[in-house]
């Protein structure tokens, strides 16, 4: 079965989105990693949003939220392994680096608010469900692949550290995308996952 889900995410600078890029395809080319790489570089807001509203149901649900958000700061802390088996850029931490970005925090409470009553429960293969789902900004680089087959993770570990990639330290939260994702949701999703850009919010 084919179905439809929706993320409602934040887009990085332009900088840091060409470093999550060469970083995924850097993974992709060396070990055969496809998960982080499946989709646009991104921070999510709310993924695997299954609904029964229209694309233009979901916009406007969400147009009065960006109405209200200025754009702020977004930092980056560098590659972060995530519980025992997956990278990412960790950008959900302020300019200390010890307490959430709360601009940042608002956003995302926001975001699941407008679309949480719009959500259907479904039970896909390791995503977790809108109503579940706690918000820890990141910008994924070896994901899924390797929670279902975590061999390589020291070694992708290792070869992240090695990479002569530097992203940005900061960047300004500007831009917010939903997109669309088709997928069969049973079984290992991100190998055969595709993806449509529906609309874009600049916040100024």
């Amino acid at each position: 079965m084919t179905d439809i889900r929706y993320g409602i995410f934040l887009r990085p600078d332009p900088a840091t989105c060409w470093a999550v890029t060469q970083v995924t395809l850097a993974l992709n080319k060396q070990f055969g990693l496809v998960s982080a790489g499946a989709f646009p570089p991104h921070a999510t807001l709310i993924g695997n949003l299954c609904t029964r509203a229209t694309e233009t149901e979901l916009i406007s649900a969400l147009d009065p939220v960006f109405e209200k958000v200025a754009p702020f700061p977004v930092h980056n802390s560098g590659i972060s392994r995530t519980g025992s088996d997956t990278y990412e850029y960790d950008v959900n931490l302020d300019a200390s680096g010890t307490r959430p970005n709360e601009p940042l925090c608002r956003v995302a409470a926001a975001v699941a608010k407008a679309v949480e009553p719009l959500s259907v429960p479904v039970d896909d293969h390791l995503v977790t469900p809108v109503a579940d789902y706690a918000f820890a900004a990141h910008l994924a680089l070896a994901s899924h692949d390797l929670l279902v087959d975590n061999r390589l993770t020291d070694e992708v570990g290792e070869f992240l550290a090695g990479l002569p990639v530097q992203p940005p330290a900061s960047f300004v939260a500007r831009w917010y995308s939903l997109f669309e994702f088709r997928a069969d949701w049973s079984g290992r999703w991100w190998q055969n996952m595709s993806w449509r850009h529906l609309h874009s919010w600049e916040v100024t």
